[in-house]
Parts: structure tokens; C-alpha cells; sequence
């Protein structure tokens, strides 16, 4: 099976608006992205999703950077850059396309691609890690695609289904980030023309 290009004129990253909390509510919800992003585990109340939201706008770029995965306009998943440590200059990477009918057409991808362009040239950060099930091999090709490092694993360290599975460990530094993305690219920074 051949990997999907994206349609990067179509795809960009948004802020979060409180329109978006039903969608996002609902993914939250399911079980299937719970477990895939290793997410919290209980129910979550639909207040508790604007609540989030409506923090996300109030506290800036303290520790997260979150965007909403628009595909000519339509939310289709949430990606993230959190746990930002400003002195170190490092991130974790979170990443979701929310309805499964739009995974494997290049979404994750493009804004993957996209987030990792922001943290690196727009906020000069040095080190962007992810942690991920072992198991969820869609997201092993996506990251190894885009030169993240396998940098270890925690053995047996999320229980899932009645069973412990394995969490890989991933990151990349600043000098790797090829930042090669389509003219046609809607990216977040731009780069100086001198």
C-alpha cells in the first residue's frame, strides 16, 4: 500500500474555536483515539472540552501550542506541541486525525510536517520527543517519514485491553529538520527574504 501525498494547498493549522468543542468532544470520547493517543481514560464532559479550549486561548504560549487539522476548512484532527520547556528549548509532539475515513490521506503528515516547521523555526526550539504505543505501526512510518529518531522504549508502560504494552520513545533535534515543505505549504512562520 502506497503512503498518500497531502494536499497541502488544502491543509492548514487553526487555532481551536469554541465551534469546534462538539468535534472535538466526540474524539475525545472515543475509545479508539483515547487509547491510540494513550489519552485520558474516564469520560470527559462537554463543558470540560470548552473549558479547554477557552484555557488554551487564555494562557498563549505558556506550555502548549495547539492547532486544530483543517482540511479545506473542516476540522479533522488536533496537533499539538506541549510540555514546552522555554530554558531547555524542547517539546512533546501530540498528534491525532480524528474520523478514521480521513487517516492514511496525508493529513497527519502535512501537519505533523507543519508543527514541527513552527517549534523549530518560529520558536527556535531544540528538541521536539512523542511517545507512542509500540504497537501502533501507522504512527512508527509516519514518524520515522518525517526523520524522527527511535530513541528507546519503556517496556510494558501503558495498559491497554486487559494488557501492558510497550511505549516507543522518539525525537528529533533542530539540525535534523530537513524543513523542506511545498511552496504550496500553508506554514506558520515565514521565512526572511534578505
Amino acid at each position: 500500500m502506497g503512503r498518500a501525498e497531502p494536499d497541502w494547498a488544502a491543509i492548514g493549522l487553526t487555532a481551536l474555536e469554541a465551534a469546534d468543542a462538539p468535534r472535538i468532544h466526540a474524539w475525545q470520547n472515543d475509545p479508539a483515539i483515547r487509547d491510540l493517543t494513550m489519552g485520558f481514560r474516564g469520560p470527559i464532559a462537554s463543558e470540560t472540552t470548552v473549558e479547554w479550549i477557552r484555557d488554551l486561548h487564555e494562557q498563549g504560549l505558556r506550555n502548549r501550542a495547539v492547532f486544530g487539522i483543517r482540511h479545506d476548512g473542516v476540522l479533522r484532527g488536533v496537533v499539538q506541541l506541549h510540555t514546552i520547556d522555554w530554558v531547555q528549548r524542547t517539546a512533546m509532539l501530540g498528534l491525532y486525525v480524528g474520523d478514521s475515513a480521513d487517516r492514511g490521506a496525508g493529513l497527519g503528515f502535512a501537519a505533523t510536517s507543519l508543527i514541527l516547521d513552527y517549534g523549530f523555526t518560529g520558536l527556535d526550539l531544540h528538541r521536539i520527543g512523542l511517545s507512542v504505543l509500540a504497537t501502533n505501526l501507522a504512527a512508527d512510518r509516519l514518524y520515522q517519514r518525517l526523520g524522527f529518531a527511535r530513541e528507546g522504549t519503556l517496556r510494558a508502560a501503558y495498559f491497554l485491553a486487559g494488557q501492558r504494552v510497550d511505549v516507543a520513545l522518539y525525537a528529533m533535534l533542530q539540525p535534523d529538520w530537513p524543513a523542506k515543505l511545498p511552496p504550496t505549504a500553508k506554514r506558520l512562520v515565514l521565512t526572511p527574504s534578505f
